[in-house]
């Protein structure tokens, strides 16, 4: 399973549509999700070991992928490796 970790602050304008498209993304695939705010221990332990100077900033498995809000073709490419596909509900299960 994939683990995608958001790095944001309070003061970013673009973050928010980072976190949607993330979370948006969870109804397809699976995988583990988690939000770091860049001003927080944790968020800066992450930005010194990546270099990372701008937010929002996704890292899948621990490797920095995309710096800013990426298209939703290219996030989904980079999970479709990593992440399972979610099975598809039959209507019969309902």
């Amino acid at each position: 399973m994939a683990n995608v970790t958001l790095l944001v602050s309070k003061s970013c304008a673009a973050c928010p549509n980072a976190k949607t498209l993330w979370k948006g993304m969870r109804v397809k695939y699976s995988f583990s999700y988690r939000e770091i705010d860049i001003t927080s221990e944790a968020g800066q332990e992450l930005a010194e070991r990546h270099s990372i100077r701008a937010v929002p900033a996704t890292l899948i498995n621990g490797r920095l992928t995309f710096i800013g809000v990426p298209p939703r073709e290219s996030a989904e490419k980079a999970l479709q490796a990593k992440a399972k596909p979610k099975p598809k509900k039959d209507e019969t299960d309902e």
